[in-house]
């Protein structure tokens, strides 16, 4: 079937984001003894202590999976039209939507590789898909007209002659699974169970978008303190990205982070993720070959990531925890590192030592984002250290604004206030980088993943009662003495993520993703009541 001509305006609207989660307001009471531990199957772990005979580096593992199931992926995309339909099918149970041909012969015209890694697009979407058109219809209508009480955390993209407006709506955990299975069932919701969403006097906010067995919507009446949680993060290294940052799952991660107003799709939301151009930018240039670089892991930002003021915990917030662990002299600590034959050994370091040798951390220029009328911005000044911001050489090339950390191996990059603008150019040039991150990028083997709490980074904070820290920069870089680290591993992976933003993160790639979504979106917007399958492609 060819893409239909419609050519009347197409109301976009896609509640992106701006879920203003304002996690450090939230307080946490009841301290409970620690549980007895269960790890999650997404957090990789080796109770090494416990064990009485050598055994191997669990981030070694971790990559040599991590290469394994790149390599597969791409071995498994589909050649030709018929298996990208075929695929579709059978990871999506429905046709493509109208128009799939033509994106097909775009996107492979144009070198898109990942043909058939779109389940993140298919999953945001998916819900809608029980909503019958005419509700659907009116909604839309209604998002951009009406003034709700959700106004001021949402929004909506409306393209129509280039103007944007914003909204959108909030769907619980059990309505967001009565959506889900209406769609697995081929049937659609009834006009009373889909209004069912606007009449929800309990709804009183976001944890109610978790499933009512999870962690955070047991805990949500008295959310207890970090010390007395379940999971032991500190003891594990990150293996799926996506199930460690759901805070359904981990409650901890809600007070360890600022606000977020980002393009991302956290859990339970029903946000449609757009491809932002902010994301997006040139290759980075002139770049330092790795040998020019040195080993200490780099990173430079403003005080944003929250509001300092007395009224908000901003010691908790993401950028203000990195910068205090990284530079805090604790006493002595025991780290975890490997000998030559890559099995686990300790060595006890003083923690200005470790500072000196694993970091290049600091905020930059002057406090911002801070209250002065309540000496906060003074405190702030006072607490953290502030560093120049960057640590360039006259030989390299890189914009100075641009490049900060240009000559280091390791470069950390921390979202603020949104999603990090930079991590396209910091994937571009040679050095590993370490990020929260997920989905189509491979953990462990384009980036090094980083926990919500840096424990895996560096390890300092006592109330998690740890006998020992562990730290991604001396499995990489060594003990002290530069001695038994995984240097070439960590080149490795600066070159594989150097690659991905040249061959796998392109604008083309960015135009694909947004191509299909609109397809996908078109389909929903202008479907037939009585043939639910009319903007299918066949």
């Amino acid at each position: 079937m060819a893409l239909t001509r419609h050519r009347a305006t197409i109301l976009t609207t896609i509640p992106l984001l701006l879920v203003l989660l304002l996690l450090t307001n939230y307080h946490f009471n009841n301290k409970q003894q620690p549980q007895p531990t269960i790890i999650p199957s997404h957090l990789h772990r080796h109770l090494d202590f416990q064990l009485h005979h050598p055994i191997q580096h669990p981030i070694i593992s971790l990559i040599n999976n991590a290469t394994r199931n790149w390599n597969t992926k791409l071995k498994s995309q589909s050649m030709h039209l018929s298996d990208a339909i075929a695929e579709y099918r059978r990871r999506n149970r429905r046709n493509p939507p109208v128009g799939y041909d033509r994106w097909w012969a775009w996107a492979s015209k144009n070198n898109v590789k990942l043909l058939d890694e779109y389940d993140s697009l298919h999953k945001a979407i998916r819900p809608f898909f029980a909503i019958p058109p005419p509700i659907f219809k009116q909604r839309l209508n209604a998002l951009v007209s009406d003034q709700t009480k959700w106004s001021f955390m949402i929004f909506v993209i409306s393209i129509r002659n280039g103007r944007l407006t914003l909204s959108a709506v909030s769907v619980s955990a059990k309505n967001y699974e009565r959506h889900i299975q209406a769609v697995r069932n081929s049937t659609l919701l009834s006009a009373e169970e889909v209004e069912e969403v606007h009449d929800q006097p309990g709804l009183h906010g976001w944890p109610n978008t978790c499933p009512p067995d999870s962690e955070l919507r047991r805990d949500q009446d008295g959310l207890q303190d970090i010390s007395g949680r379940r999971y032991p993060f500190a003891q594990s290294y990150i293996d799926d990205p996506v199930a460690a940052s759901n805070f359904c799952l981990h409650p901890d991660l809600v007070q360890l982070n600022g606000f977020l107003s980002a393009f991302t799709k956290l859990q339970g939301f029903a946000e449609l993720p757009l491809s932002p151009p902010s994301q997006f930018s040139q290759d980075a240039g002139s770049d330092p070959d790795w040998e020019s670089k040195n080993d200490a892991l780099f990173w430079r930002g403003s005080t944003t990531g929250t509001f300092f003021s007395r009224l908000n915990n901003w010691r908790r917030s993401q950028r203000t925890r990195l910068v205090m662990f990284s530079n805090e002299p604790r006493g002595n600590v025991t780290v975890r590192t490997t000998n030559a034959h890559d099995e686990i050994e300790y060595f006890d370091g003083d923690t200005r030592e470790l500072n000196a040798r694993y970091f290049d951390v600091g905020f930059t220029n002057e406090p911002v984002q801070c209250d002065n009328t309540d000496g906060t911005c003074e405190a702030v000044r006072k607490t953290y250290v502030f560093k120049p911001y960057a640590n360039h050489s006259t030989s390299n090339q890189f914009n100075h604004y641009l490049m900060p950390g240009a000559m280091s191996r390791y470069l950390l990059d921390v979202d603020g206030n949104g999603w990090s603008g930079r991590f396209h150019r910091l994937m571009s040039t040679r050095s590993a980088i370490l990020k929260r991150y997920s989905d189509r990028i491979q953990p462990w083997y384009h980036y090094i993943p980083v926990k919500v709490d840096y424990q895996d980074l560096y390890d300092m904070w006592v109330i998690l009662f740890l006998e020992h820290f562990k730290s991604n920069m001396a499995f990489f870089v060594g003990d002290l003495k530069g001695q038994n680290g995984h240097d070439s591993m960590g080149k490795q992976i600066g070159e594989q993520g150097r690659m991905w933003t040249h061959e796998y993160w392109r604008l083309t790639d960015m135009q694909a993703y947004m191509y299909l979504l609109l397809l996908e979106y078109n389909r929903l917007v202008y479907r037939d009541p009585l043939n639910l399958n009319s903007m299918d492609y066949s």
